[in-house]
């Protein structure tokens, strides 16, 4: 059993076991994407892999928490809106030198927590519908 949490998408996180990729997929609802960009794989985050094409509901925004440049050259501010997960989340510890998932700590908890805590609850939702109402007004 691998320690885990699992990020509901109206509701905190909350520990669970998890016990391989079949664990992982019953989780998230289908086939299982690792989304490693958002914590550089410290913890591992999977979602379900078509989860944002199937019509799964909006769970986390995630916002830019560094500068940067983007694939075409156009700045990434802090603040700035990267991406929407949706449906369940999972966040696991990873070993890079074996590849393998292991037990989430502590220290990488509370990076979940502190991201994807109950002040986040709703972000996915409602970036969403940000973009909708930016790309209907935009017509």
């Amino acid at each position: 059993m691998t320690r885990a949490l699992l990020i509901p998408v109206d509701d905190a996180p909350r520990p669970v076991d998890v016990d391989g990729l079949r664990d992982l997929q019953r989780l998230v609802g289908g086939d299982i994407e690792a989304v490693g960009w958002v914590f550089d794989d410290a913890p591992t985050i999977y979602v379900n892999e078509s989860g944002k094409f199937d019509g799964l509901p909006p769970n986390r925004a995630i916002f830019a928490e560094h500068p940067g440049t983007r694939w075409d050259g156009s700045p990434i501010r802090v603040g700035d809106l990267l991406d929407v997960l949706y449906g369940p989340i999972v966040a696991v510890g990873f070993d890079p030198a074996t590849g393998e998932d292991r037990d989430i700590n502590d220290a990488e908890a509370a990076r979940i927590m502190s991201r994807f805590g109950e002040n986040s609850i709703g972000s996915g939702l409602l970036a969403t519908l940000g973009v909708r109402l930016v790309a209907r007004y935009a017509e």
